[in-house]
């Protein structure tokens, strides 16, 4: 998969003339919220995103209660840089924050196509088409609308459903509008040509090599990666020097944009159709960086909640002490404190608890780390030094070696992610619990819809997500059962959620498993209740309840 910026060409161009415009219909560029946002302009023209975030949420918490546009337009650019550093969850949150401001804003065909980005990295396909196409029918600007289409016909072909992004795609070409914008119409051309290629494997070569040229003329370094992966597919089976030097200048292009995706994608590549030693150098080259990647995403996700809330409380202090008279103060303060004890007091027993998860996790990661990945590292590494790779067979066994690392780090990568408790949680847990299907058990989910998850607490549905992906995990593990049922069940004031498989179970259970005892502590922590029947050869149960 490609960079959100390629993919999606609307993306940078918004900004600047968001900005212009938005500086001109408020005709007030020397108020703290324009100076704000001047900052954080130019702090993104240099990709210091951490620093633009702060100062484009600091313009937001400035604004006045009845000045909603200019809330709105933070926000969106908010959400942006949300997406360049891969926090599609938190995206999805900033955005949805800015349309309940205002559900008829002028910014919303642009809000829109912000989900449909969210989305589509999401993994969920039809919420993407759906928020390209509302956004497409609220804008009268032509260009915007064969971009939002190209974008639709992008996720049809990722989706391998060729002919309907062919539909929209050759329709596309003959636009008067392609003749003054050549960069979109090699996007829609690179689009066309890897369609038809995936559709009939002959055919695409024509449409792809003019994209390309395009993009070589215009020196589009971030659109020619783009370009590169197609045409590499395109040689791949065709001419193995040709394949070698469009993933070779992939890599080039991506390292030189600073796409950390796209330079895994081109390591891989690489890795398919490079001799025995520069293969050997790419596979340690693709371990590295995908070892640092999560931690580097991982940050930037955890910075950006800190610079809202840091910057929310500081905003507040300092209205609050222009406001407050000296008398107002002395109250304010000895409240305050009162406040700070106890703050101090609940934060103490909070931090102790969190250092006890929190090591407890690291211990589990590190675990899972050691016991799965890193012998198997080693292993793959003495391999490429002690073999022929010369040998197609032993060649093919390291690559499948390599792949099999690879989707086990991006499956504990996956386990312990953020959960996402916005709109997008429902979906995030059916995923979840429907990932854990396969060829020996069957899970078998009930009444997940009927539940009203707007109503419930972002830490219940953390707790939730966790204690089941933990249940799952044993199951996996531990009790070879062949079916899984998962029941949810509404009742006044509590959701109940009905675990149950046909495993072996075991009386000690509870004893042994360190996970459940977890999952206990977890419910215990919102105030449900957990509780467990098991038996050797009779399965395993769980009835949890959640307080909504």
């Amino acid at each position: 998969m490609n960079s959100i910026l390629e993919r999606f060409p609307i993306f940078l161009c918004i900004t600047s003339w968001l900005f212009l415009f938005s500086c001109n219909r408020q005709n007030e560029t020397t108020d703290d919220y324009s100076k704000m946002v001047e900052k954080a302009v130019a702090f993104n023209g240099k990709q210091e995103y951490d620093s633009a975030f702060f100062y484009f949420n600091k313009a937001k918490l400035v604004c006045k209660p009845n000045e909603t546009e200019r809330k709105i337009y933070t926000l969106f650019l908010m959400a942006e840089i949300q997406q360049i550093q891969n926090d599609f969850s938190g995206s999805e949150e900033t955005v949805t924050e800015a349309i309940k401001l205002d559900a008829k804003t002028m910014y919303l065909p642009n809000l829109y196509n912000q989900l449909g980005i969210a989305y589509i990295e999401l993994h969920d396909p039809t919420n993407a088409i759906s928020y390209y196409k509302k956004a497409s029918s609220l804008t009268s600007d032509e260009l915007y609308q064969l971009i939002l289409k190209n974008n639709i016909a992008v996720v049809y072909a990722e989706n391998n459903q060729f002919q309907k992004a062919i539909a929209i795609l050759e329709p596309l070409l003959p636009n008067p509008l392609l003749k003054d914008n050549p960069l979109e119409k090699a996007r829609v051309l690179n689009n066309l040509g890897y369609a038809y290629f995936r559709k009939n494997s002959a055919n695409g070569i024509s449409e792809l090599d003019q994209a390309f040229q395009i993009r070589q003329q215009k020196e589009a370094h971030y659109d020619i990666i783009s370009s590169c992966f197609y045409l590499y597919e395109f040689h791949r089976n065709k001419d193995k020097n040709l394949a070698q030097k469009y993933a070779y200048m992939s890599y080039q292009k991506a390292t030189m944009n600073n796409s950390v995706n796209d330079r895994l994608k081109a390591l891989k590549y690489l890795i398919d159709v490079s001799d025995s030693n520069q293969s050997k150098i790419y596979a340690l080259k693709h371990i590295q960086l995908s070892d640092s990647i999560g931690m580097v995403r991982q940050k930037f996700k955890n910075q950006f909640s800190k610079i809202k809330y840091d910057s929310r409380l500081a905003i507040e202090e300092s209205e609050k002490q222009k406001k407050e008279k000296i008398v107002a103060l002395i109250i304010a303060g000895f409240i305050l404190a009162i406040g700070l004890v106890v703050l101090f007091y609940i934060r103490r027993k909070n931090q102790q608890k969190i250092k006890a998860v929190t090591y407890e996790t690291e211990t589990r990661i590190s675990k899972r780390l050691h016991d799965e990945l890193a012998n198997d590292v080693y292993n793959a590494i003495t391999y490429a030094e002690t073999q022929d790779l010369n040998d197609e067979y032993k060649k093919e066994n390291l690559l499948e070696s390599l792949d099999q690392i690879y989707s086990r780090t991006r499956n504990i990568s996956k386990e312990n992610s953020t959960v996402a408790t916005g709109v997008a949680f429902e979906d995030q847990l059916k995923e979840m619990l429907s990932s854990y299907n396969s060829t020996k058990t069957n899970v078998i989910i009930n009444n997940l819809p009927t539940v009203d998850w707007s109503k419930i607490k972002k830490e219940p549905k953390i707790a939730i997500y966790r204690v089941l992906q933990e249940l799952l995990v044993n199951m996996k593990k531990h009790s070879e059962s062949s079916h899984v049922l998962i029941r949810f069940e509404n009742q006044k004031k509590t959701l109940h959620i009905k675990y149950s498989d046909n495993g072996k179970g075991c009386s000690d259970l509870l004893k042994n498993k360190k996970g459940l005892q977890n999952a206990e502590n977890r419910i215990l922590a919102i105030n449900g209740t957990l509780t467990f029947e098991t038996e050797t050869g009779k399965g395993f149960k769980v009835e949890m309840i959640v307080p909504n």
